[in-house]
């Protein structure tokens, strides 16, 4: 590439500094001077004024070179062009879609719509942090997908005041509140659960001595920093049951080296603590004979209920996909999906077999028979 092409180039990626990114920006180069070098970029770095109803601002920019610190109004945004963002990862390209989103409802759908921009690039760049970067560009990809849908639902939200008040669609607009109210629930479902599916991917990545340190880390901490004995015990009790025979021997002898050195013991010889050990090794083999266990299936009209026992599961196929009502019965007693069981499910207790009661029709006896 010759000298002028790339001096082309460079020109062609200059980005202006505007309304639709001015809040990511970092570094700016005046497009008059650019011969003063760079200048650290603060978004609304100074209040012009304030109101009940809103604040107005102007931004601030400090040269590098001698810390001068000068005022740039909204008006004179075209006349500087960015040199380094505070991130990458951005809405930009959804800017038009949201400020048309908020025509029907806001005085100020630039700002409104600048706004909301600002809140989901914040939010998807704090995801990312939590995210291997093989799966990043996908989860971006879906995330700008949904945040798309969203703006384009509110779009047909209409307000009274902006409107104005003759021949306003009342019904309709009831009905728009509901679907964007739904499509903002089932974001905020799919981030939830696409978080959680990666961090357990992450999970059961990490090698086996990497698990057990982070673990007694985990335990170690609990038990330097409890207060009731009553507590402690309660927790290191679940962990037996799943047992963690290793984790509660390195408990037990923590805590005899601790006793060793305080007036009071932070359990008395006699506490049921120290069967701690002896519980988890029979949680061990009850989990084995779980897991040989045939499992059994209770047929009732629209589905049937499964005691998963190798996965230690009981589980509910519907026929059909259950009615609104059904899944929020659901998840109110514990339920969760498992698209790779098609499957509500939830651990297998005698609790679990009380909710499944109380979501379908089957009696406690059908459950409880071997």
């Amino acid at each position: 590439m010759t000298r002028e092409e790339k001096r082309e180039a460079d020109r062609i990626e200059q980005i202006l500094l505007a309304k639709k990114n001015y809040h990511r920006a970092s570094k700016v180069i005046s497009t008059k001077n650019p011969e003063q070098g760079e200048w650290l970029f603060n978004w609304r770095g100074k209040k012009l004024s304030e109101n009940l109803m809103h604040c107005n601002y102007a931004h601030t920019a400090t040269r590098i070179s001698d810390n001068e610190e000068i005022v740039i109004y909204d008006k004179d945004l075209g006349f500087w062009y960015v040199t380094e963002w505070k991130y990458e990862i951005n809405l930009e390209e959804l800017w038009s879609i949201a400020v048309r989103a908020f025509h029907g409802t806001s005085f100020s759908p630039e700002e409104r719509g600048a706004y909301y921009i600002r809140t989901y690039e914040e939010e998807l760049n704090a995801d990312i942090e939590k995210i291997p970067v093989e799966e990043r560009e996908r989860y971006i990809s879906k995330y700008k997908e949904w945040v798309e849908i969203l703006f384009n639902k509110h779009s047909r939200i209409m307000s009274v005041m902006i409107t104005g008040p003759a021949r306003f669609p009342s019904r309709r607009n009831e009905k728009m509140n509901n679907y964007y109210d739904n499509a903002v629930n089932e974001f905020t479902a799919w981030r939830e659960k696409a978080l959680k599916a990666i961090a357990r991917k992450i999970e059961d990545a990490k090698p086996k001595e990497q698990k057990a340190k982070e673990e007694w880390v985990h335990v170690k901490s609990m038990i330097d920093n409890h207060f009731l004995p009553t507590n402690l015990y309660n927790k290191l009790e679940t962990i037996a049951r799943n047992g963690k025979v290793e984790l509660i021997n390195k408990a037990i002898e923590y805590i005899k080296t601790l006793n060793e050195n305080r007036d009071k013991p932070i359990f008395t010889n006699r506490h049921k603590f120290w069967k701690l050990a002896e519980l988890a090794n029979q949680s061990i083999v009850k989990q084995a004979e779980r897991e040989n266990q045939e499992d059994a299936e209770i047929l009732f009209d629209g589905g049937r209920v499964i005691k998963n026992y190798s996965e230690d599961r009981v589980q509910i196929v519907f026929d059909t996909k259950p009615q609104p009502d059904v899944i929020s019965n659901l998840k109110h007693n514990g339920f969760r999906w498992s698209p790779r069981f098609s499957a509500w499910q939830r651990q297998l207790t005698n609790n679990a077999y009380y909710a499944v009661t109380r979501v379908i029709p089957v009696t406690i006896e059908q459950l409880k028979v071997k």
